[in-house]
């Protein structure tokens, strides 16, 4: 289980943040692996249905909780995920 200062998320078992496969598909939007995202829901307890009607919220906790977990573990820089830190809060 990964956790940030606020949030507490339970992370799928022999995943990586790889496994995600986030990418840019405009200037204001990503996207990623949809069923990992169900799966991650699913851990959690979290209605995977209305998460999709409103996503932004869920899945910047999935992306921030899993990122910081993985360059704590001594994983390598994600160059999409250090350019929408450096954005800070417009991840849509």
């Amino acid at each position: 289980m990964a956790t940030d200062s606020l949030l507490t998320l339970k992370l799928p078992e022999g995943y990586s943040f790889a496994d995600l496969k986030i990418r840019r598909c405009s200037d204001d939007a990503i996207d990623l692996d949809m069923d990992l995202v169900k799966l991650i829901c699913d851990l959690n307890g979290l209605d995977f249905d209305k998460v999709c009607q409103d996503p932004g919220p869920v899945i910047t906790s999935i992306l921030t909780v899993w990122y910081k977990a993985h360059l704590a573990n001594g994983g390598p820089p994600d160059p999409l995920m250090e350019q929408l830190r450096a954005q800070g809060p417009r991840l849509n």
